[in-house]
């Protein structure tokens, strides 16, 4: 059970114990702030219109569904009771708004518990189900290869290396394009299944961006867009190098996700790598949610002109997914 972190805001109270783990700035940022009013230093700090709707999930006496410095509450527009993929069609042109929208709480897609826990997803699953399948990948690329060249053994390492690592920057690539252009490609709000698309591809997961069900790509989709992508290789690589190109964009999408997970539900160290991405993610889903598309790192974002540049901090982020008020 969490800790109790009670906080004023506006008049209202909160409980924000539950979401110290979460909190995007880090548990060390509010910890001197117990019992204390947060407003002023929201106000100082810039905090975003979702972080001001996120704050309402965590009201002590209930969800503040009043009008509030112009951001309307939405949530009644749906029943949280109730599956939401029979539900977010009907939102129409208030879609686009409620999505991005944040709360912390617990989505249902189905009423069917089977097909339902088909759409969730433990993290371990998916170097699991596609590591091997890349070590096969890579086993047949690799005798393709050297079947077809007269190449010294060491030269045929090589350049076999270099075709896998080619394909991993196929993956950071692809990884962009369909954030950008496919998940974050906002539908109309006259279209019932173009809001439907939206949200069973990425909009859920900016909706409840806690759920750690729901942070990695399922199998069976996964699979779809896999023999998609090899069917379209298999006319633009020769069958000599097919295997390790291939092998490689799958290495590059199970690195990525694994990447996603971590900067959801990591504590990172500062000046590391994922340290700088944790940060750069979270400005994503909670102020730039149109900029920032790149995960496992920010080479098209920069190439791209999508880059979000982060601020200097007076202090290091600390992240932890056990908050102790002593730390």
């Amino acid at each position: 059970m969490e800790e109790e972190f009670p906080v004023k805001c506006y008049k209202n109270s909160y409980d924000i114990g539950k979401f110290l783990t979460y909190h995007p700035g880090g548990f060390n940022y509010l910890q001197n702030y117990e019992n204390k009013n947060v407003e002023r230093r929201m106000r100082e700090t810039n905090h975003s219109t979702t972080a001001y709707y996120l704050l309402r999930e965590y009201e002590i006496d209930g969800r503040d569904v009043d009008q509030h410095e112009d951001n309307e509450d939405l949530e009644h527009l749906v029943d949280w009771n109730k599956p939401m993929l029979s539900q977010i069609g009907k939102l129409g042109t208030k879609y686009n708004q409620w999505v991005t929208l944040p709360v912390d709480r617990e989505l249902r897609l189905f009423g069917n518990p089977l097909i339902e826990n088909l759409t969730k997803t433990p993290w371990f699953l998916v170097p699991i189900i596609w590591l091997p399948v890349i070590v096969v990948f890579l086993h047949i690329g690799w005798q393709d290869y050297t079947k077809s060249t007269r190449q010294p053994i060491h030269t045929s390492i090589l350049s076999a290396i270099g075709l896998t690592a080619f394909g991993v920057v196929i993956w950071t690539l692809l990884e962009y394009t369909i954030h950008r252009w496919v998940f974050h490609k906002m539908p109309s709000g006259h279209s019932k299944a173009q809001i439907v698309f939206h949200f069973i591809t990425h909009g859920l997961h900016h909706k409840v961006p806690f759920d750690h069900k729901r942070l990695v790509f399922p199998p069976f989709p996964a699979a779809i867009v896999g023999s998609i992508l090899l069917a379209i290789y298999s006319k633009i690589f020769p069958g000599s190098v097919l295997f390790l190109v291939a092998g490689g964009t799958a290495l590059g999408y199970v690195t990525y996700d694994m990447i996603h997970f971590y900067l959801h539900y990591g504590s990172p160290k500062e000046n590391t790598f994922l340290y700088n991405m944790k940060r750069y993610h979270n400005q994503h889903h909670f102020v730039h949610q149109d900029t920032g598309f790149g995960i496992s790192n920010k080479t098209w974002d920069y190439f791209f002109g999508t880059l979000i540049n982060l601020k200097k901090l007076a202090m290091p982020i600390k992240w932890s997914t056990c908050f102790s008020k002593n730390k």
